[in-house]
């Protein structure tokens, strides 16, 4: 059977264990079957085949962004855009709910995201009252850039039966106005999930999620922008049921132009235990290999849980959702049981410590090969933490860009100290810590190429580099986003590399990253992206 793509006159770069670079490349059906020189590639293409002339570009394996939260990024292009590249000040943010409310009929939910109060003029935070004065008729939700915690106006309070008197939530807090105890508006970690989030709460949220059909259209807007930055792969790292359902219809008619795989979150963990649903199922375009725990709060958002406190609050400690080390115990044993990844959302020190404490005790109780827990984020670590994910084979999912897009804020609130052990990509690679690229879009920027320039800098938008001990090779950092995350939801054998068996998943990009400056590796262009061997995008 002749092959039905031919890709050559490149600079394909299979990010194999050898480093084989080559010329050309063949696809028969959505796999690779060889790869070699323009000549030997040639005799395997015949009448029919598709042939694609690279003109010199490079070609690399698709993308992977293993902590990617599609289906919330889905749903924010349906919503008001706060983020700081359209806002600067909170008088534009209230312009823009104004002109929402002004669009919507009378009591409908404005919705807004990607708001940054440490990027705002007026140097204060947003508040139920600024809300209420410019959309008095409608109930709004404006969540944090972090989506650990957002804003509502009055309106909306009352559709969640939230009084004055209403008492903070366990793992969360209800903002109130310092100087009168009033309630600001403000739901912190639990108190925001369990009122808009459908992955979070077993009951309904207050806010209404989209009608099916809205969120299908949604994610294939959404997806298409992931593909124009060469990602073929995603874990969505938080999944309701809801979204299963919606990402299974997608693959079966066609329409989901990204492979998935799904975290699902632990409070349907009851579900999938009634029916006995073991973990790694599904197929090549929509699996599932994890369960998802949130542990603790942000980074950006100021609410990682931190043994020693804030280095502008000493007394602040950050949230822990999960308060007693024994609940989470039971929780990630269950995990561990029904054959899925714990994937533990811990970014401060002591919220890694009692997750690696949860994953020890479970696998001490029930042992299984090569059970790959993740610890997503696990954004601060130190020496003993490092040497208990060895030993335990936890793998770390750190953020790829973080320091470039919040490096201002990172020294104020966590201190110089701390910095050199934060995103320590280099210190998981040096004692074997099984390591993996990712964005937490849309809490963080999506771009692959950013990510990998970040990781080889450590500099900030600011031009300040920000921890050097943690730089890491331009070949280290392309395999945390392709190699060593397919690893990391069990599809190493598939994807992540290109040789012949494994899926056509790959990325044209107009210049070859390792002959670039560092500094302008997220500039590069991307020009095509092809997945299981056809385009899914093309720059014009």
């Amino acid at each position: 059977m002749k092959a039905t793509l031919l890709l050559k006159n490149g600079r394909i770069r299979t990010l194999d264990e050898k480093g084989t670079i080559t010329e050309a490349l063949v696809v028969l059906g959505d796999r690779i079957v060889a790869v070699g020189s323009n000549r030997d590639m040639a005799v395997l293409a015949g009448r029919g085949t598709e042939r694609l002339d690279l003109g010199g570009r490079t070609v690399l394996p698709g993308f992977i962004d293993t902590h990617e939260h599609l289906s919330d990024f889905a749903e924010m292009t349906l919503e008001v855009d706060v983020s700081p590249d359209r806002i600067k000040s909170l008088g534009e943010l209230l312009e823009a709910i104004r002109l929402e409310g002004d669009r919507l009929p009378r009591g409908e939910w404005i919705r807004a995201s990607l708001y940054d109060d440490t990027k705002m003029e007026e140097g204060r935070l947003l508040t139920r009252d600024d809300l209420d004065t410019v959309a008095p008729r409608h109930p709004v939700i404006v969540e944090h850039v972090s989506g650990h915690w957002g804003i509502v106006n009055s309106e909306a309070l009352a559709r969640g039966g939230i009084e004055e008197t209403h008492p903070d939530p366990p793992g969360g807090r209800l903002g109130r106005d310092s100087a009168t105890g009033r309630l600001s508006g403000q739901l912190v970690e639990t108190a925001l999930f369990r009122f808009a989030y459908e992955s979070m709460s077993r009951e309904p949220v207050v806010v209404p999620p989209f009608a099916p059909g809205v969120r299908k259209q949604a994610v294939v807007k959404a997806s298409g922008v992931l593909n124009s930055a060469g990602i073929t792969s995603v874990t969505d790292a938080l999944v309701s049921p809801s979204y299963v359902t919606t990402y299974l219809d997608m693959a079966a008619d066609g329409s989901l132009p990204l492979r998935v795989n799904l975290l699902i979150s632990c409070f349907f963990l009851e579900d999938l235990e009634k029916l006995g649903l073991s973990g790694r199922w599904g197929n090549e375009s929509v699996r599932s290999t994890g369960v998802k725990i949130i542990l603790d709060g942000a980074i950006a958002g100021r609410t990682a849980a931190l043994r020693e406190g804030y280095a502008d609050d000493r007394e602040d400690h950050g949230v822990l959702v999960i308060e007693e080390q024994d609940t989470l115990d039971k929780l990630v044993d269950r995990i561990h049981r029904l054959g899925y990844q714990a994937c533990i959302h811990a970014n401060g020190d002591m919220a890694i410590e009692m997750a690696l404490d949860a994953i020890e005790r479970s696998q001490k109780a029930f042992l299984r090969e090569d059970p790959r827990h993740r610890i997503e984020h696990c954004t601060i670590v130190n020496e003993a933490i490092l040497e208990k994910m060895r030993r335990l084979g936890a793998m770390a999912i750190p953020f790829g860009s973080y320091v470039w897009q919040h490096g201002e804020k990172l020294t104020r609130c966590y201190g110089p100290e701390r910095i050199p052990m934060m995103f320590a990509h280099r210190s998981f690679l040096e004692r074997g810590i099984k390591v993996a690229g990712s964005s937490d879009h849309p809490c963080g920027l999506h771009e692959p190429l950013l990510g990998i320039q970040t990781m080889v800098t450590r500099q900030a938008s600011s031009g300040e580099v920000l921890g050097p001990n943690q730089k890491i090779t331009v070949e280290e950092a392309m395999k945390m986003y392709t190699a060593y995350a397919a690893y990391a939801s069990f599809e190493e054998k598939i994807k992540g590399v290109l040789k012949p068996g494994r899926l056509a998943d790959m990325v044209v990009l107009a210049e070859d990253p390792w002959e670039v400056d560092p500094s302008l590796l997220g500039g590069i262009g991307v020009d095509m992206t092809i997945l299981g061997g056809r385009v899914v995008y093309a720059r014009s």
